[in-house]
């Protein structure tokens, strides 16, 4: 889980802080102790035996605390190429995830997006009051049908920063729009699935399911981008299956709601399942990576307090909840323990709702500063700086 013992330490420290006794906790020149059968006994000696028996919901929360609290991260970087976020449910902040995740990665390494999402709300937030003439069914048609439905275009993204200010502080980010015709998508490209399957031959499968993952790639070699970031639709089917099979790796984010779990359930077995319906289709190409699990980030969660970084009950029982179903799916997970992927994240209210309707980053709002949304004058208020906190430590551990 840590690479360093200075890591599990601050970790173990802020764990004592939390959920023990002031009693147990003292710290003498710069080494923690804890008072064990009656001996101070050396802090190391009996780290890791304890944090053995801290469970996954403590884990969780501690480190929660030690993010909103103190602002730490990881410092593992991204340590994957391209990346979906993806859930088969609406409504759980994902398009808003989308967005401040883009910006955050842009600040590590140059990116091209990809809107797979037929309602393009990621789209309309990068490239607003803009009608882009080309979007990624441009490419995928072509690629998909052949050359009668067009040629894919030589060049298929936009620069983001041209229509997104926030974007020119950060590298150079690339966009392949996305177009509100993918919904009618999917049964054009499992027409051509079940074509290739019927003439038992896996390469040209592989070759379909492979489609966005090439036009990808092949955009990031023009424009030197050294990652991918895509959005989804809550539906598998057609533009999101696409991704999963472009994916080194899935971001997933969960709301604290039965609905939610359900949802979070049913993602893992389909990305795991031999007998549903991605697994079926990497078989009949003769065999496909699954993408591995970055984070599951729970969203939406309610807090007891705006100074303390503590959920409230209920979030507490959906977290703990999550955790469950992510354990029974651990060998999706790179992490040594699911419970490593999770990252919490707040309700975000007006910082929120502000970031969207501007185009503002939660990473760039300035705490105080007004903002007029729907004819309504918002504040950013302090609470913002735990958002950002957040972010910044979901972009450090995928």
């Amino acid at each position: 889980m840590f690479n360093n013992v200075p890591q599990i330490t601050c970790l173990f420290n802020r764990f004592l802080q939390l959920f023990l006794k002031p009693a147990l906790f003292c710290c003498a020149s710069n080494t923690c102790y804890v008072y064990c059968n009656q001996h101070h006994l050396p802090h190391d000696a009996v780290l890791m035996r304890n944090l053995l028996i801290m469970n996954a919901i403590d884990q969780v929360l501690t480190i929660h605390s030690m993010v909103v609290e103190d602002g730490y991260v990881a410092k593992k970087g991204l340590r994957y190429r391209s990346y979906a976020i993806s859930t088969l449910r609406g409504g759980v902040g994902k398009s808003t995830l989308a967005f401040n995740l883009a910006y955050e990665m842009a600040r590590q390494r140059s990116i091209v997006i990809g809107d797979l999402c037929a309602q393009c709300n990621l789209t309309e937030t990068l490239m607003r009051g803009e009608n882009p003439e080309i979007t990624i069914l441009n490419s995928l048609q072509p690629k998909l049908l052949g050359p009668a439905f067009g040629e894919i275009p030589s060049d298929n993204s936009y620069r983001v920063s041209l229509t997104c200010d926030a974007f020119k502080t950060a590298k150079a980010a690339w966009l392949i729009p996305g177009n509100a015709l993918l919904f009618a998508f999917p049964s054009t490209m499992y027409q051509q699935l079940q074509i290739a399957n019927s003439q038992s031959n896996p390469k040209a499968v592989g070759a379909l399911l492979e489609s966005l993952k090439t036009i990808l790639n092949e955009e990031c070699t023009v424009k030197k981008a050294d990652g991918i970031l895509m959005d989804t639709s809550p539906f598998y089917a057609g533009g999101t299956h696409l991704a999963w099979c472009a994916a080194d790796a899935i971001i997933i984010p969960v709301r604290v709601d039965e609905h939610s779990l359900a949802s979070l359930e049913l993602t893992l077995d389909l990305l795991s399942n031999s007998a549903k319906d991605f697994q079926t289709w990497n078989q009949r190409a003769g065999g496909r990576p699954t993408p591995k699990i970055a984070a599951i980030v729970m969203t939406m969660v309610g807090s007891k307090s705006q100074i303390r970084a503590t959920p409230d009950r209920a979030s507490r029982m959906y977290i703990e909840r999550a955790l469950a179903i992510a354990q029974k799916y651990h060998a999706l997970f790179d992490h040594g323990d699911p419970a490593d992927a999770f990252v919490i994240t707040d309700d975000f209210v007006s910082s929120g709702r502000i970031s969207g309707a501007k185009s503002i980053p939660i990473s760039r709002l300035q705490v105080g500063n007004f903002h007029t949304v729907e004819g309504k004058r918002l504040q950013v208020n302090t609470s913002a700086t735990r958002y950002q906190r957040e972010l910044a430590y979901l972009a450090s551990i995928i």
